[in-house]
């Protein structure tokens, strides 16, 4: 019997996505734009709010991907990438990247090249360049764990995501 059927006789009825992704919404997370060299050299990123730390020792995190995102084509066992945290200031380029319209994101967006050559966007309140640890496959995601090879911190508040919107926190704290 599947895990999905599995659910649906504990609860009664079957675990919609739609009603799963509702609820899972309410939990607030940070917005990061993951990013890596596609195998022409050009800079690639997407939107990503599933994203945390796993291990301190190694420092270790990992980000969840929609197996069928351009991102993970041709992705390599020792690709480079990095986690990009997003200020609230920057809802703009959450949104771009977050966009069916792939082509162009980094048009008009300031980046540099981090560790191992991944795209950093300026900007962000942090920056952790990872290489490639493990990856897996589960549901309908692929599970990267990255090696955390490089952190850059910057001042400034992240943007959050929650109940279908973005959010910024309170001044309460910060740097």
């Amino acid at each position: 019997m599947s895990a999905k059927a599995q659910i649906g006789m504990q609860s009664g009825h079957p675990v919609s996505a739609a009603e799963f992704r509702s609820a899972c919404g309410l939990f607030a997370s940070g917005v990061t734009v993951v990013t890596r060299r596609l195998p022409d050299n050009e800079p690639y990123g997407m939107t990503v709010s599933s994203f945390t730390s796993v291990s301190l020792d190694p420092p270790l995190v990992l980000v969840c991907i929609d197996r069928s995102a351009r991102f993970l084509r041709e992705l390599s066992p020792i690709e480079p990438f990095a986690v990009n945290i997003l200020s609230e200031r920057q809802q703009h380029i959450a949104m771009r990247f977050a966009s069916r319209d792939e082509e162009n994101r980094f048009a008009g967006i300031e980046w540099t090249p981090g560790w191992s050559g991944v795209p950093l966007v300026a900007g962000v309140v942090a920056t952790f360049a990872c290489s490639l640890h493990q990856n897996f496959p589960s549901g309908d995601h692929l599970i990267l764990v990255g090696a955390v090879q490089h952190i850059e911190r910057h001042k400034g508040s992240p943007l959050i995501w929650c109940d279908r919107g973005y959010h910024c926190l309170p001044a309460v704290g910060r740097l």
